[in-house]
């Protein structure tokens, strides 16, 4: 046997003990304490602050007598022993919780099977049902093997996930191996800003704040995903800003929003930054608010921009090895509602092509919007507790 396989053997068996006993132990000895009615927790996989995600669900608890509320941050990236530490509290916490957010998935908290009287809302953090992840993904270079998801499971806990449309039911239950009556089309609650008028205004106010050079220009907002993995992720960086400013800088600017997994920041030359921006300190909701065309790749990004009811482009110049890396539940080219291309040449005549056919890029758009996000009408975290409490009044 050669050191690497040793190696691979010691983790395994370490997996396994920390999964299948030590993980289960301590929710199990926990849940000999009574379930504490109202206890609510919002676990967070990624950093160290509530993510859009749970913001306004958390709002709503607050308005509610006798919550007690809860915000766990897991933090995975950071080192092993203090993340297992984490991992341990956090167990111990759901152990008697009423309540228990996700947004992502957590093999921790489906390393237990949850006791009666516990609910374990799954919230996700994209809308609509783009690339695949979970069971979709099993097997593929993406995802794990079919059969350590089944070994080592996530998603076993959930009794509600909501998701952005009838649409996409099917996805989420394929994703999560989820009972069909677990997948409700209730909206995402993140999206409810969009509906604000006060929302959009303070954005606007802010964009201009911290982005004067767009001032009498229309906004392109560039937000490709990660390549790579979490913890190895990459932008694309494909664009050739020098060129785009030469072809669109008097009418256009363009932001580039990073992937939050992504570390590295954009770096440009100080010829160019009166043209293009990268950290302007706005939220990405609030960029989906300002931005005249939203330019995408394989980001759920679009579905939120449908929203607007404005163009986007989708830059895919790596389509064919993505789609053999992880796959997409709809076909791509048919999908996507606007114009398909593959570098920066491709990308400022489709800008054009958008301006001089406004009407038209509308109706694509309009029609993206009803199958995909006709859940999200800015109602969307009042009807997911309203659900919530229907499911505990019938148990």
């Amino acid at each position: 046997m050669d050191n690497k396989a040793g190696k691979n053997i010691i983790r395994g068996m370490i997996k396994f003990l920390v999964y299948k006993v030590l993980f289960p132990g301590v929710y199990a000895a926990g849940a000999l304490r009574k379930v504490r009615k109202g206890k609510t927790i919002f676990v967070e996989l990624h950093g160290s602050a509530l993510s859009d995600n749970f913001r306004l669900l958390k709002e709503e608890a607050e308005q509610k007598p006798g919550f007690q509320i809860r915000e766990y941050y897991l933090d995975f990236q950071k080192d092993s022993l203090s993340y297992y530490r984490r991992c341990l509290g956090l167990l111990w916490e759901a152990s008697n919780a009423r309540y228990i957010f996700l947004n992502d998935s957590c093999n921790v908290l489906g390393a237990f099977k949850m006791r009666k009287g516990s609910r374990m809302i799954q919230t996700w953090h994209a809308c609509g049902a783009f690339k695949k992840w979970g069971f979709s993904a099993a097997d593929q270079e993406y995802g794990e093997s079919r059969e350590e998801l089944m070994k080592y499971p996530y998603h076993r806990n959930y009794t509600l996930v909501t998701v952005s449309s009838p649409e996409v039911i099917w996805a989420y239950q394929d994703a999560f191996q989820a009972p069909e009556a677990a997948v409700q089309a209730l909206g995402v609650s993140r999206t409810d800003v969009y509906f604000r008028e006060s929302f959009r205004r303070d954005a606007e106010r802010k964009y201009f704040r911290q982005v004067p050079q767009g001032n009498g220009k229309k906004c392109i907002l560039y937000v490709p995903t990660f390549r790579g993995t979490g913890g190895k992720a990459d932008s694309p960086g494909i664009l050739d800003y020098a060129f785009l400013k030469q072809k669109l800088g008097q009418d256009y600017i363009i932001i580039e929003k990073r992937h939050p997994f992504v570390k590295e920041p954009l770096k440009l030359e100080e010829s160019l930054k009166d043209f293009a921006v990268e950290d302007c300190g706005l939220e990405i909701a609030e960029l989906l608010c300002i931005a005249d065309i939203c330019v995408t790749d394989y980001s759920s990004v679009a579905f939120e921009y449908s929203l607007m009811e404005r163009p986007m482009i989708f830059l895919a110049y790596d389509l064919e090895e993505y789609f053999d890396n992880r796959g997409f539940y709809y076909d791509y080219r048919e999908f996507v509602p606007g114009p398909v291309v593959k570098n920066s040449e491709e990308l400022a005549a489709a800008v054009r092509s958008i301006g001089e056919q406004p009407e038209e890029a509308r109706e694509r758009i309009a029609g993206f919007r009803q199958k995909f996000m006709s859940s999200c009408d800015g109602h969307a975290t009042e009807r997911i507790w309203r659900e919530i409490v229907k499911q505990d009044n019938r148990s």
